[in-house]
């Protein structure tokens, strides 16, 4: 029996619908949906779009077009009921499909801003599927791996458009090398850590598609708890 519920990232009004059982939006959908700072014009995709929280969250801060780019159906039709609920059908389109399909969709060079919130985990050959393939396939590079996400992204950025994506300290290195060899480059990078003292466990990372070399600017960490406690700031952000 599947468990659907209705729920809301900040004070945007727009309603997303989850399925508990297959996969939901966490912490790390709030933090890069906080993180992101969405073109006000042109194209914006979600890849990795899961049930469309991201995309259709920023919805509610820009006009521009927004696709959602997901390949398993239970989760892109949670998108397209999400959509349609919140009349979003002449701005957000849900594209169901694997990722090196993308430009049946749409053409290279002729995006402003990508969001990606990808698959963390390498591939094993024992990962568990059976349990729940949905979220292994979510958590876990089965379907579409780093390098082939990247791959595209520079395809359908224009020059020096932006991508924003939440990943694994613990993976940067893999994530800065395949940026590297797909010509783009960090602008912005933020750790996030769960106390001062903690070791972080998430990096939000902005880059642009660019043939030069770019600054990289370190931000200060964002901790999201002092003693049992959140902070400030994570209290903004969790709209808490």
């Amino acid at each position: 029996m599947t468990k659907i519920s209705k729920d809301i990232i900040a004070n945007s009004g727009i309603v997303i619908n989850q399925d508990k059982d297959l996969y939901s939006f966490n912490l790390d959908t709030i933090l890069l949906y906080n993180f992101v700072n969405p073109t006000k014009k042109g194209k914006l995709v979600d890849l990795c779009s899961g049930n469309g929280a991201i995309g259709l969250t920023l919805a509610s801060e820009t006009p521009v077009q927004i696709y959602l780019v997901e390949i398993q159906k239970q989760l892109a039709d949670l998108a397209k009921l999400s959509i349609k609920e919140n009349n979003l059908s002449e701005q957000v389109y849900s594209i169901n499909d694997d990722l090196k399909n993308i430009q049946k969709y749409i053409d290279h060079d002729t995006v402003d801003t990508i969001v990606c919130n990808p698959p963390y985990f390498k591939s094993k050959s024992d990962t568990k599927l059976k349990d729940n393939p949905v979220l292994a396939i979510a958590r876990h590079e089965l379907k579409t791996d780093l390098n082939e996400i990247l791959h595209n992204s520079m395809i359908l950025l224009k020059q020096n458009a932006h991508i924003f994506m939440v990943y694994r300290p613990d993976r940067l290195s893999d994530l800065l090398t395949a940026m590297n060899n797909n010509m783009i480059q960090p602008k912005r990078i933020r750790f996030v850590r769960t106390q001062t003292d903690s070791i972080a466990n998430l990096v939000l990372v902005d880059a642009i598609k660019t043939i030069k070399s770019a600054a990289l600017e370190v931000l200060p960490d964002l901790v999201m708890y002092d003693g049992d406690k959140l902070t400030k700031e994570a209290k903004d952000i969790l709209n808490e």
